[in-house]
């Protein structure tokens, strides 16, 4: 009996435990479940769109007002480091004066004269203060040491002149005689007003002869007489008080003592006014010439012709003529072409001391004078002389 009720116990014991233990597994299993279902309550949570657009503005402000303020600060900054710099400059070179200053006074020999110290200002004094515009003070000095750069540069830079005019050589002279005056007065008045001596030849038995030779004279210039000579083209006709080889030598001299006579008191010479064939013509040229030794006056030959005799009659009378030793200077009615005669003409100066130059009144009077004006100068700055053929005597 007792066994059996020991055995019974024990059973029951190992059923209570059975049980217990069964309790305590439900129990933990429950336990994990409840965990399990509060996770996934925890993840299924479910968020108020509201709130969530709220906070979202509310940073995209306060992101905004940082950048804004961000923004406007840098000015700031950039003024600020500016005027840092700008002030150590300042203070940079002032720093430099006064050890300039000071290598010079030690440099300085010393004397026994007591000199007055001038109070050096300090280097503080010299920086700007920070209210006033540092940037528009500092650039005020700027700008004129520019400037002064900018005037020292002009300076030193030579100014081109308008022509390309040799330096005179062998005492250069240059005699100008401008043919064809008497047909129109105000022509003639434009080269009587030329600031040089010039040799202005007047033609004969014309309605502005006489007008033209008292302004010439009344100017004091040189007057001449513009013979008017047959050339060996029959069909050009010099004009009138003309000489051909078909008159006499009285005629011949005749005519040319009515046209001295006709130009009045003031003539200095005669030259010819085209005259190819008379000049070729020793008898008939040196009858000009002995009507220029008897009335006191010289003979310039244009040299119309190559084959001109007036040198070898001169010669045979032991007389001195002029020459044309220049080129025309009006073949070619142009400024460029006249430039071009005028700068040969100055090469034949160089090379024989003087030259003999030819125009003519009516032919360039709208481009010769004033060329002649604009070069006078600079000729005369480069050592040319303006002379007549009488002056070339003395």
């Amino acid at each position: 009996m007792s066994v059996q009720k020991k055995s019974t116990n024990s059973t029951a014991r190992r059923t209570s435990k059975s049980s217990t233990s069964k309790k305590k597994n439900a129990s933990s299993s429950k336990v994990k479940r409840t965990k399990k279902k509060k996770i996934v309550s925890k993840k299924h949570v479910k968020l108020d769109k509201g709130k969530v657009t709220l906070l979202t503005s509310i940073i995209f402000l306060v992101c905004c007002i940082l950048l804004s303020v961000n923004i406007l600060s840098m000015p700031e900054k950039k003024n600020r480091t500016e005027k840092n710099t700008s002030i150590s400059k300042i203070e940079n070179n002032s720093t430099l004066q006064n050890k300039n200053k000071k290598f010079e006074e030690q440099s300085k020999p010393k004397t026994p004269v007591t000199q007055t110290k001038v109070p050096t200002v300090p280097p503080k004094e010299n920086i700007p203060s920070k209210k006033q515009s540092s940037p528009i003070i500092e650039n005020k000095p700027r700008v004129k040491k520019s400037e002064n750069k900018e005037s020292v540069q002009t300076k030193q830079i030579p100014q081109k002149k308008p022509f390309d005019i040799p330096p005179a050589k062998n005492n250069a002279t240059i005699v100008i005689v401008i043919d064809d005056a008497g047909l129109n007065l105000e022509n003639c008045r434009k080269y009587t007003n030329l600031p040089f001596p010039i040799t202005i030849a007047v033609l004969p038995k014309l309605k502005n002869t006489k007008s033209c030779a008292s302004l010439v004279v009344n100017s004091g210039k040189e007057l001449i007489l513009h013979q008017p000579m047959q050339s060996f083209n029959h069909e050009l006709n010099p004009g009138p008080g003309k000489i051909s080889v078909e008159m006499t030598t009285f005629e011949v001299a005749q005519i040319v003592k009515e046209n001295l006579d006709e130009l009045g008191i003031g003539v200095k010479g005669i030259n010819n006014h085209e005259g190819s064939e008379v000049t070729s013509d020793i008898i008939k040229i040196g009858t000009v010439l002995d009507v220029c030794a008897e009335r006191g006056v010289y003979f310039l030959d244009s040299r119309t012709t190559a084959n001109t005799k007036a040198p070898q009659a001169a010669l045979e009378r032991d007389m001195r003529i002029f020459e044309k030793s220049g080129p025309y200077i009006d073949n070619v009615i142009s400024r460029d072409a006249m430039l071009k005669e005028l700068y040969k003409s100055l090469d034949v100066a160089n090379k024989n001391g003087k030259t003999i130059i030819i125009g003519h009144v009516d032919k360039s009077v709208n481009i010769l004078p004033a060329l002649l004006q604009e070069m006078y100068p600079y000729m005369k700055e480069a050592g040319y002389k303006f002379a007549t053929p009488s002056m070339l005597y003395e």
